[in-house]
């Protein structure tokens, strides 16, 4: 996450502004970053970190949201974007002139957090369909309704939070009955070697695709933005949880 952090930070302090508002308010997020990020090193425990990065962000919706209409505030949007929730997203899209929201910068992100709210939890899914390891196509709907829960599982190879999460949905795979819980494992590798040898590294007992970001787009369709992205759906078809940790998929599938 650290890392991530001092990318979008880069960014945006390498972007040129040239209005008195626009300057103020980078000059209000570098020095908002800069406290964050000597708390961060400070920080003990991952508690702790992960309290930081909150921090930033809640402050950084603030700051944003009495500031809309500063030259600077589509960059930082566009900047922390990924950092957002759901709710913070949607406030201050509400918030943006129409100029900026149709703008290049951030008409983009506009688009990609319509597909993600209609692809929340509440909404029927979407059907997806991808490449087998077998070079067959398959679709999320064969899937649907035939277990009382699917997942799907956006990830890739080269993503290390991917692989690690691999080993928990073994576990939660394992644990359940059978007919309870199908995964659908859906890559976005664009390199199919790296694919086949993630597969083969570690053998996921459940269905795999992967798409080509043009016939097969999947992630796109459920405005995927960072990955692992997961998407719960029950049995009727209706999304029910989208990210859930671990916890909060173990009780949903307990039904506790």
């Amino acid at each position: 996450m650290k890392k991530y952090i001092m990318i979008a930070a880069a960014v945006l302090i390498l972007a040129g502004c040239q209005k008195k508002s626009a300057v103020d308010l980078r000059a209000e997020w570098e020095s908002l970053y800069g406290r964050t990020e000597v708390a961060y090193e400070a920080a003990e425990t991952s508690d702790e970190a992960e309290a930081v990065l909150t921090n930033l962000t809640d402050s950084a919706f603030i700051l944003l949201s009495e500031n809309m209409d500063a030259a600077y505030a589509d960059t930082l949007f566009s900047g922390i974007y990924y950092m957002l929730s759901a709710v913070q997203k949607q406030s201050l899209f509400a918030l943006m002139p129409k100029e900026m929201l149709e703008g290049e910068m951030i008409a983009p992100l506009h688009q990609m957090f319509l597909k993600e709210s209609a692809t929340s939890a509440g909404n029927p899914y979407t059907d997806i369909s991808g490449l087998t390891p077998e070079g067959e196509e398959l679709a999320l709907s064969e899937i649907v309704g035939k277990s009382d829960y699917v997942l799907v599982d956006f990830w890739a190879s080269w993503c290390g939070p991917c692989r690690r999460l691999i080993p928990v949905l073994k576990e939660i795979y394992a644990g359940q009955p059978q007919g309870r819980l199908q995964i659908l494992s859906c890559s976005v590798d664009r390199e199919e070697d790296d694919w086949r040898q993630a597969l083969s590294e570690e053998q996921m007992g459940w269905p795999q695709i992967r798409e080509d970001g043009t016939q097969y787009n999947g992630s796109d369709l459920y405005g995927v933005i960072s990955i692992p992205t997961t998407i719960l759906i029950d049995k009727e078809g209706t999304i029910i949880a989208r990210n859930p940790d671990e916890a909060e998929l173990e009780k949903l599938l307990w039904g506790e």
